[in-house]
């Protein structure tokens, strides 16, 4: 080891085992994939051996990338990587789409040791002639989080990009992995000689909790507007939190990060919430309050599994089953994540069937069952790309030259010519590749560059507006197309763990602009991506604990050895499943038919019941039309149907040959808006769809041809399971599986369960008249406004509801007057300039003179009714001619009712009344 290195670890640090073993591994120039669990110490495992390489060495640079999958995890590395660097005099820097143009200038001339990208920015710097000759230099390349990578177009674009990297330097490929099922087939993927991996196995505490409603619960949830079960589980999260110290509550989606944050922020809790739709900003303002002791807790989604520092974390909270094992360990590593220590983790589940998947997770969690992540193979579009970018480095390439650098990479592995050939042919078409007849070899054509640099992320476009605090002129975070379509003026939505009250859309600048109303009734905001799908094996053993828990508790209850769990609350599910009929175990299927439903209880996870329910609807539709919509999910698969289905048909197609599954799903799945939506994506990646377009038969457009078929691989490998599916198909018809029917005018309680699924959202429904009316009272008491005297023009600002008290003594503290208004800034400072040139007898402006006859009549209004006169002043958009006439019609209740449609209407017609000033 370099005396340099060596005396910076003397400082401070000491090698565990693991970098131990990494350290000799790779210095003895093997790659290497490193596989540990959160926490372990992998990041120094693989960078120690690497710098004392560059030191031994005296390595030019760049002699190291470092591939990180999201830019937040990159800040954070910098800063980790950086105190090494600084120690040893390395230099280390990083390089993503945030970098400033003036820095990757300073990257071309005087480049850094170590460069720290994303998959992304290795497309680019390979096409960069300036970058070439430092490229030609690298002797490691870490791939940081590779199992975020292997399952996507991301991984097989990275894996792709290696091989480019390869024709230039010769270096040594080192993976870091979280542990994981098939850890054999990512060393394959990564190319790596050896796995390390610790001897010691991480420990994990978990807990499995089902909450109760208790005493104080009810009132929580009438203060919460919540059900009381709601307010228990609400309760539990804080319980756990408060017990051990700092913690993170881990969510499935985003929308759900958003209510739950909102629900314990109304409750007065110290918390924070975190997920990728959130401005920079506000991130990094959420890591640096719970690091700082500010908030207790970070309500986060799957933003926060990896690396990114926050400091200690105490204790780990999962709301609602985390859906698979590996997502569980991953989220519970954060939680005294050192090896040897034991990571402390708590699941709250929300209903019978997410409480006994939460429980086999735990199980598998503690056994160390991961599942395998599935590698994305041969992504024809991604390969287009590859092939664009190829020539742009060689600009001319004979075709089986590029074909053989892509068989070189494990995705592309078993890619055939025929397929290569058809994206040359699609690549020629589109005008981006030309063929030249006299040597064979490709070139680029005019409109190749362009197309290379807009596709070099593999994730599709999603049009989203930035949301900004109008009071603040703060941006706080973005929403999806999808949702804002759904909004109008007034309406309230959550953002940031708050309420906001929509002012104003600007489609050209996709814009919102919105103030926080503190509302407990509002929109929950969605987000392009979904629920992580239930893994086929984890639904199975649900599957499996329900039988034995049904036919011999005991053995179920010893079948969970290690898992923390209250026998009350394992009761309490075991009478629901007794009262179930049609019940699914890992032995029978139930198919429930309801008159405007049907419900397949099914425990085989979210992919295959997709591809099984794509299959049904296929046999349905052809024989009663297009009529039905369905939803494969962990353990069930629910039809919403026009009549009442016969339950026997749908048992017997369940008996029916597997033999053309394939093809029928593939016709099934055509006919979805899901399927055209990512062929439009798919298009633009093959360079066939300018990125821009937007076109609805897209599917006709492309029948037949390689971007259709690229279309299904996407979908089957992210959708369905189609050997998984045939496997079930298959041992129905060998009676291997048996089939409940049940004829129902109501649901059952797990048929009621999926029938509503999509995340609980915390609100008990549709808040009770005189419960709204009390929310926009005491917003309009929250509300801040300027108190003037419009006599002498003394002001001053305080809230609305201060001013009740007030009213007794009702003057100014200046003069003495009794003509006080309540305004709005604006108005009032306008009022305060139109006194002051009054005074000196000076004209006034239109805006002045219209401010100063407002708060005249406001002040008389006050005087004539009051404390209901201030609040209908208070209410947005409402002005003193619009307050004379609803306080001249109505008093009370009837007011406020009157002032909120008032608003409403206002806000809803407010780009009207700016047009017509």
């Amino acid at each position: 080891m370099h005396p340099r290195l060596e005396a910076v670890l003397r400082e401070r640090f000491e090698l565990n085992e693991l970098q131990l073993k990494a350290f000799d591994a790779v210095s003895s120039g093997k790659s290497v994939l490193v596989v540990s669990p959160t926490g372990s110490g992998k990041t120094e495992a693989a960078f120690l051996p690497v710098l004392n390489a560059i030191l031994e060495e005296n390595l030019p640079p760049i002699a190291a990338l470092y591939i990180a999958p999201i830019k937040a995890l990159n800040r954070d590395l910098l800063e980790r990587l950086r105190w090494w660097g600084e120690r040893t005099g390395i230099g280390v820097e990083v390089r993503h789409g945030d970098t400033s143009a003036y820095a990757k200038a300073k990257q071309v001339k005087n480049p850094p040791h170590v460069l720290i990208i994303t998959p992304e920015t290795l497309g680019i710097l390979l096409v960069m002639k300036s970058m070439r000759k430092h490229l030609a230099n690298v002797r490691f390349v870490i791939v940081d989080e590779i199992v975020e990578l292997v399952d996507s177009k991301r991984g097989a674009q990275l894996s792709l990009a290696l091989e480019r990297l390869a024709k230039r330097a010769n270096f040594q490929r080192i993976g870091l992995s979280a542990t994981v099922g098939n850890e054999g087939e990512i060393k394959d993927w990564l190319k790596a000689d050896t796995i390390v991996k610790p001897e010691m196995r991480k420990a994990y505490h978990v807990h499995v909790l089902y909450p109760e409603p208790e005493e104080g619960d009810f009132e929580l949830a009438r203060a919460l507007k919540v059900s009381p079960e709601v307010a228990a589980r609400l309760r539990t999260v804080w319980e756990v939190v408060e017990e051990h110290g700092k913690g993170l509550i881990f969510t499935n989606t985003r929308q759900f990060a958003e209510i739950l944050a909102h629900r314990l922020k109304a409750w007065g809790k110290p918390v924070e919430v975190h997920h990728g739709s959130l401005a920079k900003e506000a991130r990094i303002r959420a890591e640096k309050a719970l690091k700082e002791g500010k908030v207790r807790a970070l309500v986060c989604t799957s933003s926060m599994e990896l690396g990114i520092d926050i400091g200690d974390v105490d204790v780990v909270v999962q709301y609602m089953s985390p859906r698979q094992v590996n997502r569980l360990v991953q989220r519970m590593g954060r939680s005294r994540h050192r090896l040897g220590e034991v990571s402390e983790g708590y699941v709250i589940a929300t209903n019978p069937e997410d409480y006994l998947e939460s429980l086999v997770i735990a199980r598998r969690a503690v056994k160390g069952l991961y599942e395998p992540v599935r590698p994305y193979e041969n992504a024809l579009d991604v390969l287009a790309h590859f092939t664009v970018g190829s020539l742009m480095e060689e600009k001319k390439l004979l075709p089986e030259e590029v074909y053989s650098l892509a068989k070189g990479s494990y995705p592309y592995r078993n890619l055939s010519e025929e397929d290569f050939s058809a994206v040359v042919k699609l690549l020629e078409s589109a005008r981006l590749v030309g063929i030249d007849e006299v040597t064979g070899s490709l070139y680029l054509r005019r409109g190749a560059f362009k197309y290379y640099y807009e596709n070099l992320s593999t994730i599709p476009d999603e049009i989203s507006y930035r949301v900004l605090d109008a009071s603040s002129g703060h941006v706080v975070g973005r929403l999806d197309e999808s949702f804002v379509m759904d909004l109008e003026d007034g309406m309230e939505f959550i953002m940031h763990g708050r309420s906001w009250i929509l002012l104003s859309i600007d489609e050209e600048a996709r814009l919102i602009k919105a103030k926080e109303s503190r509302s407990l009734e509002s929109a929950v905001p969605s987000w392009e991506g979904e629920m992580i799908p239930v893994p086929f094996e984890v639904a199975l053993e649900t599957g499996k604990l329900k039988r034995e828990l049904i036919y011999n508790e005991t053995l179920a209850t010893r079948f969970l050895k290690g898992v923390n769990f209250r026998e009350e609350e394992l009761e309490r599910v075991l009478k629901v499943l007794r009262g179930q009929e049609p019940l699914s175990t890992d032995r029978d299927i139930g198919v429930e038919s309801l008159p405007k439903g049907l419900v397949i209880h099914a425990d085989f996870g979210n992919r295959v019941n997709e591809t099984i329910g794509r299959f049904l609807w296929a046999f349905l539709s052809s024989k009663y039309g297009k009529v039905f919509t369905l939803k494969g999910q962990g353990h069930a698969i629910v039809f919403k149907t026009p009549f009442q289905l016969n339950p026997a048909e749908v048992a017997s197609l369940l008996r029916t040959s597997p033999e053309a599954l394939e093809f029928i799903v593939g016709r099934a799945v055509r006919e979805s808006n899901v399927y055209r939506w990512r062929m439009l994506n798919v298009a633009k990646r093959f360079g066939a769809l300018r990125r821009d377009a937007k076109i609805r038969r897209v599917d006709r457009l492309f029948e037949g041809t390689v971007v259709e078929k690229e279309t299904l691989n996407e979908l089957f490998h992210d959708k369905l399971d189609i050997g998984g599916a045939e496997r079930v198909l298959k041992l129905l018809g060998e009676g291997m599986l048996r089939v409940k029917t049940k004829l129902a005018r109501e649901p059952s309680p797990l048929a009621k369960l999926n029938l509503s699924v999509g995340g609980e959202f915390l609100v008990t429904g549709e808040l009770e008249r005189d419960e709204v009316l009390e929310l926009f009272r005491k917003r309009l008491e929250e509300s801040e406004v300027v108190l003037l005297c419009t006599n002498c023009g003394w002001n001053a600002r305080t809230r609305v509801g201060r001013l009740r008290s007030r009213l007794d003594d009702w003057r100014c503290p200046k003069c003495g007057s009794l003509m006080l208004a309540v305004a709005h800034p604006i108005d009032a400072e306008l009022f305060v300039k139109a006194v002051k040139k009054m005074k000196k007898k000076e004209k006034l402006e239109k805006e002045e003179e219209k401010a100063y006859r407002k708060l005249i009549k406001a002040s008389d209004l006050i005087q004539s009714y009051g404390w209901e006169a201030i609040l209908a002043l208070s209410a947005y958009g409402v002005g003193p001619d619009t307050a004379a006439r609803l306080l001249g019609q109505y008093r009370g209740e009837a007011l406020l009712v009157a002032l909120l449609e008032a608003e409403r209407t206002f806000i809803r017609t407010r780009r009207f009344w700016e047009v017509k000033e």
